[in-house]
């Protein structure tokens, strides 16, 4: 038997020496006897103990003895780390752990010191330890998770302010949206982030925006601007919107603020001028976007009509089910049910609905109504359904992507020929009609006319719709006409108390036809307030509706509050001026 050591022993202890320091780790090798066998210089970077407790054949228990005495203690739980410790239990804990056949543990030991020990057990009954600082890296894991937690408490803030906010990256793309800035376009947060305001916008306010984006970003200056928009929902927001640049270069973002001042402008003031001077703007709000989209607004209309308005005032506080297989049928009503109190949910099947209810049952939940579309696959067993709750029945027929012109197609007969839209042949009508398409003066019945307050000329079909939905819903007579000389027969006739003017239109447009108006008033000594209706409000364009004789102007798409702005403007103040 040869006990010699190899005579290149010093050299693979010289390795693995080399090769500890390089990997800052500390290796610490005991025999099956718990004798120190090996200890790497590093072990003196982990344990503040005497140079000699490291010496081979030193025993583990004098090692682990050195070690508290030093002050160290590791491997104790946190409830036990402000009780005082037993020398002797530490000791047997730590030669436990020691012994069995792996121990993997990140320990804490010191006020902000934490190591990674590693002990494996060879067949042979050979330990080996290893050491590692780690940290670093665990104070970085716990900057991290402080890190996350304050920007979910961030987003927490954030969504839950009052103020519409939302932030842009770099290329103006909107990365983040609170609530309430989704709100003014009644979408979702994810149907905003990820895209522009191209995509929210008119081409001129989105290039707008955007230019206040652009420079914000090249100067770090922040921006205010004081700005009319109009909510998804058709309802006035005035807002002082600020925009400021944050973040690194390289990594700058866009946060705009929008300040909403609404409550304090309608309650201060009784128009739009007098805003201005109560609230100190300078240069008056401008017209900013207009989010109301009057085609939902009239799919919203034609469900909640169908519900009784009775059980629509006193919705809040109760639960309603709607069952439709029509996605867009069930944002609207539940939206529409939730926005009353009403707790609402959907199923989209008859499977569906029959699993619903009865998971409901087993839990003791009660429904109050079942709200169920007509045109759902085996409709009629669910109708009468077996839980004794009512049930409402909806008729949504046609509202979708052909909406709009299956309600044009139910007021026209369509001829084979002339425009490509057809020649509207104008059906039978009365005085109490809810709205009247005038396309020939000729054809117009005695009965049609009468007091008329509000004419509109508009050569859009759906955009006549618009109109008419908005004044019928204010109780207002009016009457539309297709193009300018028409709307100048219809005035003659009926003298409206305003008209509302588009700008471009066939046969005569809307300056042309104004100014005939104003010629024909010099002979009659009245005036008829006409306020121009554009696609665009360019200079150019108001100078020339200005220089025709025109009181006003409304930029398209209109909303109710828009129009009822402009009628209690020119029709209110005239009728409170002739009873004065």
């Amino acid at each position: 038997m040869n006990d010699v050591a190899p005579s290149d022993a010093h050299i693979r202890l010289g390795m693995f020496e080399a090769a500890c320091d390089i990997l800052a780790a500390a290796v610490i090798v005991y025999d099956k006897n718990d004798c120190l066998v090996f200890a790497s210089r590093q072990a003196l970077r982990y344990f503040p103990i005497p140079v000699e407790m490291l010496t081979p054949g030193t025993r583990l228990r004098d090692v682990l003895g050195a070690i508290f005495d030093s002050g160290m203690r590791y491997g104790i739980t946190p409830d036990q780390r402000h009780k005082a410790i037993n020398r002797e239990e530490w000791i047997s804990s730590r030669i436990s752990a020691h012994w069995r056949e792996q121990h993997d543990a990140v320990e804490r030991v010191g006020r902000d010191r934490w190591i990674h020990f590693r002990k494996r057990r060879l067949p042979s009954g050979y330990n080996v330890s290893t050491f590692v600082d780690v940290s670093e890296q665990k104070k970085q894991d716990e900057q991290w998770r402080l890190d996350l937690e304050r920007i979910a408490l961030t987003e927490d803030i954030l969504e839950t302010l009052p103020s519409p906010v939302v932030i842009k990256d770099r290329n103006l793309t909107y990365i983040a949206a609170n609530k309430a800035f989704c709100a003014i376009y009644g979408a979702s947060a994810e149907a905003i982030v990820g895209r522009s305001s191209w995509a929210f916008a008119d081409p001129e306010t989105a290039e707008r925006i955007e230019q206040g984006d652009r420079s914000v970003l090249k100067t770090g200056e922040p921006t205010s601007l004081a700005e009319h928009i109009i909510r998804a929902d058709g309802s006035d927001l005035y807002t002082i919107t600020h925009k400021y640049r944050i973040g690194a270069p390289e990594h700058y973002v866009i946060v705009t603020v929008m300040q909403d001042v609404t409550a304090y402008a309608r309650d201060q003031v009784a128009d739009l001028a007098s805003a201005d001077a109560v609230l100190r703007v300078a240069g008056g709000f401008i017209e900013a976007q207009n989010c109301f989209d009057p085609v939902r607004e009239a799919e919203h209309r034609l469900l909640l009509d169908q519900l009784d308005p009775d059980e629509l005032r006193t919705i809040a506080g109760k639960r309603v089910l709607v069952v439709t297989d029509n996605p867009h049928i069930e944002d609207i009503l539940v939206a529409a049910l939730k926005a009353r109190g009403a707790e609402c949910c959907a199923v989209r099947s008859v499977a569906e609905h029959h699993a619903f209810l009865a998971a409901a049952a087993a839990g003791g939940l009660s429904l109050d109504y079942i709200v169920i579309d007509r045109n759902l696959p085996a409709r009629e067993a669910i109708a009468d359904n077996d839980y004794g709750i009512e049930t409402r029945l909806i008729t949504p027929d046609d509202i979708g992507p052909d909406f709009m012109r299956t309600l044009v197609d139910s007021h026209e007969l369509l001829s084979e020929d002339a425009s490509p839209l057809g020649e509207i042949v104008v059906t039978p009508a009365t005085f109490a009609d809810d709205w009247y398409i005038a396309t020939d003066i000729t054809t117009m019945l005695p009965g049609a006319v009468g007091d008329v307050e509000v004419l509109v000329a508009e050569d859009n079909q759906i955009n006549q719709f618009v109109f008419s939905q908005i004044l019928e819903g204010m109780g207002v007579s009016h009457r539309i006409a297709e193009n300018g000389e028409e709307a100048v027969m219809l005035w003659r006739k009926h003298q409206p108390r305003l008209v509302l003017m588009d700008i471009s239109m066939p046969l005569m447009n809307g300056i042309d036809a104004a100014k005939e108006i104003r010629d024909a008033e010099k002979l009659t000594g009245t005036r008829t307030p006409i306020v121009a209706v554009t696609a665009q409000a360019l200079n150019v364009d108001m100078q020339n509706c200005m220089d025709a004789g025109m009181d006003d102007y409304i930029t398209k798409p209109v909303s109710p509050d828009m129009i009822e702005a402009i009628y209690r403007r020119y029709v209110n103040r005239r009728a409170e001026k002739s009873v004065a």
